[in-house]
C-alpha cells in the first residue's frame, strides 16, 4: 500500500458502502471488497442446485441436468442465465445504490462478482462478445444512466473480452418492468429489439443486465440475437 492510500484510510476510514460500518482497510486480507462482512453475510448466493436454463434455485433436485417448471412449460431463448446472488436484501440494495444513486464503486463490485459467476457457469474461452440489455434512447436521455451498459463494460474487462454496446438496441420505449405481472411483462418486451447481424452474426456473446426476474426481458433480447445469427 502506498503512502497516498494510508493517508486516505488515516483520514477517511474504510466503511461499507451499504450500511456504513467501519471495515478494514483495503491493504488488509479481509478488506478486497466494499461492504463490511456483516452485509455480505446478507447476500444469498444462487445454488447450487439451479435451474439449467434461468439459473432460479431448485430445492431439493438432484438429477444430472435440472430445470425449473417455467422453463420446461416455456424454455426461453437464451441458453443459460447465472447471478451472483438472488434478489434480495443486500444484493437488491446493493443493486437499487448502484443504479439509483450512482455508486460507482459499488457498480464496479457487482460487476466482478457477476464476471466471476460467468466465469464459473460458463465455457467463457467460447464467448467473442459482451452485450449489455439495451435502453431505450429517450430513457437514457431522461435518466442520463445506462446501468446493463456501465456494468457489462466492466464485466468485459474482467473476462478480456470486447463490449459491443451499439450489436443489440430498443427499438420502441416500454413500460418498467418490475410494475408489471409476468403475462404483462412477456407482452410489454415482444418485438422490442433489433439485433445488428453484422456484428453478431456466428458469434457467441454474453448478454448483461443488472437484475433477472421473470426472464422476460433477457428472452426477447435473446430472441432477437438469434433471429440475426447469434449462436
Amino acid at each position: 500500500m502506498g503512502v497516498s492510500s494510508l493517508l486516505t484510510d488515516l483520514l477517511y476510514p474504510p466503511a461499507c458502502l451499504l450500511c456504513h460500518a467501519p471495515r478494514p482497510a483495503a491493504g488488509s486480507p479481509r478488506g478486497a471488497g466494499v461492504i463490511c462482512q456483516g452485509c455480505a453475510a446478507r447476500l444469498m448466493p444462487s445454488g447450487p442446485p439451479v435451474c439449467a436454463r434461468c439459473g432460479v434455485g431448485v430445492p431439493g433436485a438432484f438429477d444430472a441436468v435440472m430445470e425449473c417448471r417455467a422453463c420446461r412449460q416455456r424454455p426461453p431463448a437464451f441458453d443459460a442465465a447465472r447471478a451472483p446472488w438472488a434478489y434480495t436484501d443486500a444484493a437488491r440494495e446493493a443493486v437499487h445504490r448502484f443504479k439509483y444513486q450512482r455508486r460507482w464503486r459499488l457498480g464496479r463490485w457487482l460487476a466482478s462478482e457477476m464476471a466471476s459467476a460467468a466465469a464459473a457457469a460458463f465455457p467463457v474461452e467460447e464467448v467473442s462478445a459482451v452485450l449489455p440489455v439495451p435502453q431505450h434512447w429517450l430513457t437514457r436521455r431522461l435518466r442520463g444512466f445506462h446501468g446493463a451498459g456501465r456494468l457489462a463494460e466492466a464485466v468485459a474487462r474482467s473476462l478480456g473480452k470486447p463490449c459491443l454496446t451499439s450489436a443489440l438496441r430498443c427499438r420502441r420505449r416500454t413500460a418498467t418492468q418490475s410494475r408489471l405481472p409476468w403475462r404483462a411483462r412477456v407482452r410489454n418486451v415482444r418485438g422490442a429489439f433489433a439485433a445488428n447481424q453484422r456484428l453478431v452474426r456466428h458469434r457467441t456473446v454474453l448478454l448483461v443486465d443488472d437484475v433477472l426476474t421473470s426472464g422476460a426481458t433477457a428472452d426477447a433480447c435473446a430472441r432477437a440475437l438469434k433471429a440475426a445469427g447469434v449462436r
